[in-house]
């Protein structure tokens, strides 16, 4: 089963994390703490977790991202990072099956909360509060970084995008999926509507990801494809 990386030894001295309830550590400011999807664990849970829901909406299913979660923590070895980890709810299974060291991030504590619930606690992984675009860990410090259905959320993405390339070790593998309208039907309007409401960020196409992807890694290093309205990223840094 996964187990916890030593954050202490990520994060570089200038940068320092505050201890929050439950084993979660924090880079963000007290007064920045909050976040959208802190009382929303649950629904999040029952809404993506449904494979009704996937299939009609999105034209997919959730066994498709546990597959690319799985192949992303099967590649490599060292510390493994879930970069907007959300509560876990295809990857846990993922993180039982293999011995690496773990660190789960998300801007929400009441999704790292949840996410530490299936994980085996601050034991199976290091729980870390954080933006994606200011990581407190040292540039270079993983082999492998996952970022599961999380881009779309974004006002920013491509931002995202870059900033996690800087985590990524010499060779590193960066594996990231995000919702995109291309599928059409039900799909674009629906994902227009959430945008509308303020659920995501501005929508962005499957080609868009490729073309900003191909921008940050080197040339030849970058695949990317699409089932439903799922765009999947693999990506080899130089």
């Amino acid at each position: 089963m996964a187990h916890a990386a030593d954050l202490d030894a990520l994060v570089p001295g200038d940068r320092s994390l505050r201890a929050l309830d439950g084993g979660v550590r924090s880079a963000l400011a007290i007064a920045n703490e909050g976040a959208p999807y802190d009382g929303k664990a649950k629904f999040y849970d029952r809404l993506i977790g449904s494979p009704l829901y996937n299939r009609l909406i999105w034209g997919t299913q959730p066994a498709q991202y546990t597959a690319f979660a799985a192949e992303a923590f099967a590649d490599g070895d060292g510390p493994f990072l879930d970069a907007g980890c959300g509560t876990a709810l295809f990857t846990a299974s993922v993180y039982a099956g293999r011995d690496r060291p773990l660190v789960l991030v998300d801007r929400s504590v009441g999704m790292l909360e949840r996410a530490a619930e299936r994980t085996g606690g601050p034991a199976g992984a290091s729980l870390l509060q954080a933006d994606l675009n200011d990581l407190p860990t040292k540039p270079g410090s993983f082999p492998t970084i996952g970022c599961f259905a999380m881009l779309h959320v974004l006002d920013e993405p491509w931002a995202a995008l870059a900033a996690l390339t800087h985590q990524l070790a010499p060779g590193g593998k960066l594996y990231a999926s995000m919702l995109v309208p291309d599928r059409g039907g039900i799909s674009a309007p629906y994902l227009r509507m959430l945008h509308k409401r303020g659920e995501l960020g501005p929508l962005r196409s499957t080609a868009e990801l490729e073309s900003t992807a191909r921008e940050l890694f080197p040339a030849g290093s970058v695949a990317v494809d699409r089932i439903g309205s799922m765009a999947y990223l693999r990506a080899t840094a130089a």
